[in-house]
Order: C-alpha cells, then sequence, then structure tokens
C-alpha cells in the first residue's frame, strides 16, 4: 500500500508527501489525498516567483512554454487531471478535503484553471456550486457509523472543522453518493462518492497538529485509505431486503422511525427557541460591539423605544410622529471623542441646506466597551458632552440604551406607554441622558424635592 499526499503532509512511512507542480504520478499509488487549496496555493507561489518548483525529472515548472530544458506549468496540470482520470478509471481512491471552488488566472496555456480542473466530477454533479460551495463551522455529527472515515472523524473531532458543504440532494435525483457526516447545519461535509470505476471521498479540513496527534492522525487517516481503497466499504441494503421479515425487526423498526421523527421535532424545535434567544440576546451588543453589528444594535433598541427607523442624508435617522432625528453611533475600547458629534453635524447641515429642514440629533456611544459596564470609568470625552450641550443634541450611552431595552422588554403591553415616552424624551434630549432622565425618574425626584 502506498498513498500520495498533496498540501497535507501525513508522517508515516508508507505515504509520500509533495506538491502538486513536482509529485510523481497519481497511479503511482494506491490512494490519493489531496487538500485542493493547497494547488491553487502552490500554482499561485510558482506565478508570484515566490517559490521554485522542479519536476521529477529535475526541470524546473514555469510558468511558459515546455522546452528541453523546462517544463510548463499548464502541461504539469493538464497530465495531472489525465493520471487522475487514469487512476479513478483504474478503481483509484482519492480523499480530497472539501473547499470551495476557486479560479486561479494567469497560468499560460491553461486559462480557467481551478482548484479541481483535475478531478473528474461524479455522475450528475461538478465540483461548484450547488453541488458544492463555501460554508464554515467545526460541529460534525456522524451520518455513517460504519464508514471507515468516520471513526477518525469521530477520534480526532476536536481538530475537525469544514469549508465548504454539499448538495444535501447526495444520493436522490440521480446525484451518485453517500453521506458520511454533517455539520451543524445539516449540511453533507463529507461524502463518498463513485467516480469512474474508482471513488472519491470528501473530508473535512484537518487542523495543522503536531508531535504524537500528529503521528495518531496520520495512522489513522492512512488505515481509513488502506481500508476504502481495499474496497472494504459496506454497500446500503437494496430497499427489497426490508421484505424480508426477522422476528422483531418490524417492532424495532417503527420505534427507530419514532425515535427518527422525535429527533427531528426536538431539533426543529430547539431551532426556533435558538431563533428567539439569539434575537433576544443580540440587545446585548449595545455594550461590546462595534462598528455595524453596534449600529444594527441601536437601530433595534430605538425601535423598541417607539422610534422607527428611516433612511435620511445617507445614515441612520429615526422618526416619531412628525418629528425626525438623525443618529450617529461609535464604540470604541477609549473614550469616545467628538468625531460622532462632527458628522451628525455635518449631516444636518447637509440635510438643511439641501431640504430646508431642521432635523434634532441623536448620538449614541459606548466607550471602553471592553470593560463590564460597572467597572468604566467614563466613556466620553468633555468636548462630546458640551458639544451635544450646547448644540441642543441627544447624547445617550449604549450602557443607558440597554437598561431602557431591559425595561422595555420586561414590560407588559399595558405599560408601553413609558417607554415611548422614554424614545420621546431621547428624540427631544439636550445633552446627556441618563436612563432615570429617560424614563422620568429624575423629574419625579425632583418635583418630591420642591413639595
Amino acid at each position: 500500500m502506498r498513498i500520495l499526499t498533496i498540501g497535507y503532509s501525513l508522517p508515516n512511512q508508507i505515504v509520500d508527501n509533495h506538491t502538486i507542480l513536482n509529485s510523481p504520478s497519481f497511479t503511482d499509488y494506491d490512494a490519493v489525498f489531496i487538500d485542493p487549496e493547497a494547488i491553487t496555493t502552490a500554482v499561485q507561489q510558482l506565478l508570484d516567483g515566490e517559490r521554485p518548483f522542479n519536476a521529477q525529472d529535475g526541470r524546473p515548472v514555469v510558468n511558459g512554454a515546455t522546452t528541453a530544458t523546462q517544463l510548463s506549468a499548464a502541461d504539469q496540470l493538464t497530465r495531472r487531471s489525465e493520471e487522475a482520470r487514469r487512476f479513478l478509471e483504474q478503481g483509484g481512491t482519492i480523499f480530497v478535503i472539501g473547499r470551495p471552488n476557486a479560479v486561479l488566472p494567469g497560468v499560460v496555456g491553461f486559462e480557467g484553471f481551478d482548484r479541481y480542473s483535475w478531478l473528474p466530477a461524479p455522475k450528475g454533479a461538478s465540483w461548484n456550486p450547488p453541488h458544492i460551495r463555501a460554508g464554515e463551522g467545526k460541529t460534525v455529527r456522524i451520518a455513517d457509523d460504519r464508514h471507515p472515515l468516520s471513526p477518525v472523524l469521530r477520534e480526532h473531532r476536536r481538530h475537525l472543522s469544514y469549508r465548504a458543504v454539499l448538495d444535501q440532494a447526495i444520493g436522490t435525483r440521480g446525484h451518485e453518493g453517500h453521506v458520511i457526516a454533517t455539520g451543524g447545519s445539516n449540511m453533507p461535509i463529507a461524502a463518498e462518492f463513485p467516480v469512474l470505476a474508482g471513488r472519491v471521498v470528501v473530508t473535512p479540513m484537518f487542523a495543522t497538529v503536531t508531535g504524537t496527534a500528529r503521528t495518531k492522525l496520520a495512522q489513522s487517516l492512512v488505515d481509513a485509505m488502506t481500508e476504502v481503497a481495499s474496497g472494504a466499504v459496506s454497500e446500503d441494503a437494496p430497499g427489497w431486503s426490508r421484505t424480508h421479515a426477522l422476528p422483531g425487526s418490524e417492532q424495532i423498526e417503527a420505534e427507530l422511525e419514532e425515535a427518527a421523527e422525535a429527533e427531528s421535532a426536538a431539533a426543529s424545535r430547539a431551532a426556533a427557541v435558538r431563533e428567539r434567544l439569539n434575537a433576544l440576546t443580540s440587545h446585548r451588543r449595545l455594550l461590546w460591539a462595534t462598528g455595524p453589528a453596534f449600529a444594527t444594535a441601536v437601530e433595534e433598541a430605538l425601535a423598541l423605544l417607539g422610534l422607527n427607523a428611516t433612511e435620511a442624508d445617507e445614515g441612520l435617522a429615526v422618526t416619531e410622529g412628525e418629528h425626525t432625528a438623525l443618529v450617529e453611533v461609535e464604540s470604541s475600547r477609549e473614550d469616545v471623542a467628538e468625531w460622532p458629534y462632527v458628522r451628525l453635524q455635518r449631516r444636518l447641515e447637509r440635510h438643511l441646506l439641501d431640504e430646508g429642514e431642521q432635523l434634532r440629533g441623536i448620538i449614541v456611544a459606548n466607550g471602553k466597551r471592553h470593560i463590564t459596564p460597572s467597572a468604566r470609568r467614563g466613556q466620553l470625552t468633555d468636548a462630546l458632552r458640551i458639544a451635544c450641550e450646547n448644540y441642543g443634541y441627544a447624547l445617550v450611552t449604549g450602557e443607558t440604551l440597554f437598561a431602557l431595552v431591559q425595561r422595555a422588554l420586561g414590560t407588559d403591553a399595558e405599560g408601553a406607554t413609558p417607554f415611548e415616552a422614554a424614545g420621546r424624551r431621547l428624540l427631544f434630549g439636550n445633552g446627556l441622558v441618563t436612563t432615570e432622565q429617560a424614563v422620568g425618574e429624575a423629574e419625579e425626584e425632583s418635583d418630591a424635592s420642591i413639595f
């Protein structure tokens, strides 16, 4: 048994590790293990002149024509395609790490070269979307315990992730193939396909590990490839075999079907509950997020307070009745300086010049976002606070807005009005607005002290 690897080296005495540009012929081996990303990486290194490559006969591989003293990269890559076809026609086995396809231009004589140019596709499919497309995750669920690859995926689960998902139609509508494992979204991420007279096994991505862990992983993969290449993979029983009953088999099959239905229902319920939880906990972004995520959290929070989001002057604005305010947001690891005020002032002036309308302004600032709110000492510079006071803009912190969201979510439908009032207080705020001021408690305390 001899195994060739390209792009993912395996320390094992029966494994030869090479690149796509310098490896021996595929047909010299019993199994081949390839990372398609390493193919385009090696070719890009050749095109950029970052690394020299020599073919097996010693000639340098170049991005040009083949001569007596050099070998064309296009010829070398074309030969790999022919070798892979002959290898599969002879019953060979190719393990390939699932990657989304990618075209690499610039190979002289081979325009349209991509990560899978060398690999024949399964019947009724291709190595392009929708049959394989980008996907990311680390959750791996074994779908077929009998496949030789499954013990490898289970044992080395913590070193696995996936960067591509396969078509869910594997095994249906004429797409031949057998699912070995699925990802967190229940999309196939590992599968075996009959191609010509051989097999192509798509695997998840294995992390680069070192020491004894790498030796153990290499041996596990070698054992799996040896088992697949020797034809020891179990076949699915034909449908008619279920008509041959065994004592108790029908009852157990019925139990299994009922359990599968319960599992599916539980998975659907979990997905729905998870979606509700994510929607609720997304408000926490008001305390730590930055960029578009923070802006979205602000928009959703203001909507809870009765301020409807709209577009005005190429940015966020909110309305309540006939009143509109432009909104600027900023979240920083330091104190928030006056830049959101500067942006707001420019937008308001531009709107006044273009539309002849004076709008109000709201600034939501979240300073020291990497620190828990209770430990923050100041979040805003004095320059920002004073500017908002002087020009009549409402200034509110992400912490205050989060507190208003907490109260709004904890109020039943009959108590919604106070939080619409909180939204109006933000809309007509002048300078820094605290939580108490937004909900009207500060005013009540002031009245009590007078009397």
